[in-house]
């Protein structure tokens, strides 16, 4: 049975609160590699959530082969997509500036949109358009404000687009499995996906996963249960109901909630150019959420 939008918007909140603690805990765990927070996020939440989802899947109810086998294969190509995501977005931040790398990879909504358009599902409607420029435009303002340098790395403006895409494509093979798959499930299927896939570039590169103090862990694991159990989690929940382009723009809502917590937690200063990229975000936002509600 479909989730009722009023609920699945609440959920979605939560998990954009959730998700928006993820720049607190990394920035607590900020001796580890980033390859090695990447892959801690997505294992700690695959080993929470696998017993829920193999239960899941053991007593659902009969479904057409194809129908399952699509859905699995959707599954693990979401999880492909998140870890390729994590991948090139991390690297990205290392050949380019955080302005550039942010304003690539939150097109996002953009490159949702365009997908759906191209695989015949049509164009967002006017309200959902009109969300998703505000969004862009704060986030454009935001990642200008924090500009110290403009390298111009092709490769890295490469794979911070790449970023943006790999999410959207993220997000909208969670909407194709979710059709067919309790949440549990496909989250089992995508983030142990993408927790192998991690856990592979990680030996291939030899990056060091010990000898990091207690503090770290912890930030880690905070990281895989806050920000990827519940968060993550929540967007996965939604998708059954509220569509990818909506979720994506909620992302979107990640930094301004990200600011506004590491001034509460970190006594981080917040420019006037923050506070001003923020409200046309969470304005951005808003439009989204009401035009859900008047669908409800």
């Amino acid at each position: 049975m479909p989730l009722n939008r009023r609920t699945a918007l609440i959920v979605a909140l939560v998990g954009l609160f959730a998700v928006s603690h993820g720049v607190i805990f990394i920035r607590l765990a900020g001796d580890a590699p980033a390859l090695l927070i990447a892959l801690a996020r997505v294992a700690i939440a695959t080993a929470v959530i696998a017993p829920f989802g193999l239960f899941a899947l053991s007593v659902r109810p009969e479904l057409p082969t194809g129908a399952m086998r699509r859905a699995v294969v959707a599954s693990l190509l979401g999880g492909l997509f998140l870890a390729l995501h994590f991948a090139s977005w991390i690297t990205s931040l290392e050949r380019v500036s955080i302005a550039e790398s942010t304003i690539l990879v939150s097109l996002t909504p953009v490159w949702v949109a365009l997908i759906d358009v191209a695989t015949g599902r049509g164009m967002p409607n006017r309200r959902l358009l009109l969300a998703i420029a505000l969004c862009l435009t704060g986030t454009l303002v935001l990642a200008l404000d924090g500009a110290q340098r403009l390298d111009g790395d092709l490769t890295g403006l490469l794979l911070a687009v790449a970023g943006g895409l790999f999410m959207a494509l993220y997000l909208i093979s969670g909407r194709q499995a979710r059709a067919v798959l309790q949440t549990s499930s496909y989250a089992t299927l995508c983030y142990g996906t993408a927790a192998l896939l991690l856990g592979a570039a990680v030996c291939a590169l030899d990056v060091e996963v010990t000898g990091y103090g207690w503090p770290t862990y912890a930030a880690l694991l905070a990281l895989g249960l806050v920000s990827q159990v519940i968060g993550h989690t929540s967007y996965n929940w939604t998708l059954a109901t509220l569509p990818p382009a909506f979720v994506a723009i909620c992302l979107l809502g990640e930094p301004v909630l990200g600011a506004l917590l590491g001034w509460l937690y970190l006594a981080e200063p917040v420019t006037l150019p923050a506070i001003g990229a923020g409200l046309l975000i969470l304005t951005g936002v808003a439009i989204a959420i009401g035009g859900e509600l008047r669908r409800t």
